[in-house]
């Protein structure tokens, strides 16, 4: 495959992969002998996978091409991110250390190893935003809390205790203040998994509306949905204004959730007008 070739099918897998096409980039570039690829190609692919939740895969990949890659501080940051995603926080602060003394003023660079740390240090939300302005300030970039949010939204996205939501929904206010390492659901059984919107994790609602649906078979879910209640059919219809979240850290946000959490599938529940959850009757379904 001739230079021109690669770096036009580069081009229109980026496209691909900035319109979230992940599948497809992986279909294009199986139609061709690895050995054809080269590095740049190698990485779109890994980077697809890491998307698709093919972790072991993608590092495998980004092996391939070490050679080359440790010139380039990207293939640090990259195998960084997959790392991350595997929870493998320890590996993944050592990779973007090496990143950092390629490129040691990159901003996004910093907030990714100090967001590692954190997590390998099980720090909570406070002091891993803290942590990250502090390092910031340590290259020359006086920042604070609302000038990293561009940034921290490039960040890996998970339902975990440090979850970029979160750390939105600090930067969103800077008063907000909530143990969100403690753990509420000591008695809880079953899955811990949920769906909530960005108007309570991001924007800092309150919930105004819950409700109980049956999980699909197989799926890993409590069935809870929480909604801060004002959001349109337009703003649900977007799969990015809402996510899966563990079921804690919506206690945590919110503690008057607690005592309806045992409740049947099927039963909602609104908050009125003096704050106190009232039930829907009838049930939603039976």
């Amino acid at each position: 495959m001739s230079l021109f070739m690669k770096q036009s099918l580069l081009e229109n897998l980026q496209k691909l992969y900035d319109n979230k096409k992940y599948q497809e980039i992986v279909d294009t570039l199986l139609e061709i002998e690895p050995e054809q690829w080269g590095y740049d190609l190698t990485c779109i692919f890994a980077r697809a996978l890491n998307e698709l939740g093919e972790y072991d895969d993608a590092l495998g990949y980004l092996l391939k091409v070490a050679q080359q890659g440790r010139k380039d501080y990207m293939w640090y940051v990259r195998i960084g991110y997959t790392y991350y995603l595997q929870k493998k926080y320890k590996d993944a602060s050592k990779m973007f250390e090496k990143a950092l003394k390629l490129q040691p003023n990159n901003q996004e660079v910093v907030l990714f190893a100090t967001l590692a740390k954190s997590a390998e240090k099980k720090e909570n939300i406070h002091d891993s935003i803290n942590n990250m302005i502090n390092r910031l300030k340590s290259i020359g970039e006086e920042s604070e809390k609302e000038n990293v949010k561009n940034i921290i939204e490039k960040l890996p996205q998970e339902k975990s205790i440090l979850n970029t939501h979160t750390l939105l929904r600090m930067l969103h206010d800077n008063d907000i203040a909530f143990p969100i390492e403690k753990n509420l659901l000591k008695h809880w059984q079953g899955c811990r998994n949920c769906f909530a919107t960005n108007r309570i994790i991001v924007e800092g609602k309150k919930i105004g509306f819950m409700y109980r649906d049956i999980p699909k078979e197989g799926k890993d879910d409590s069935g809870w949905r929480f909604t801060a209640g004002d959001e349109s059919s337009e703003y649900m219809a977007d799969e990015n204004n809402f996510g899966l979240y563990d079921l804690n850290l919506l206690c945590n946000y919110d503690n008057d959730i607690i005592p309806f959490l045992n409740s049947d599938y099927g039963t909602a529940y609104y908050r009125d007008e003096r704050g106190i959850f009232q039930r829907v009757d009838p049930p939603l379904f039976e």
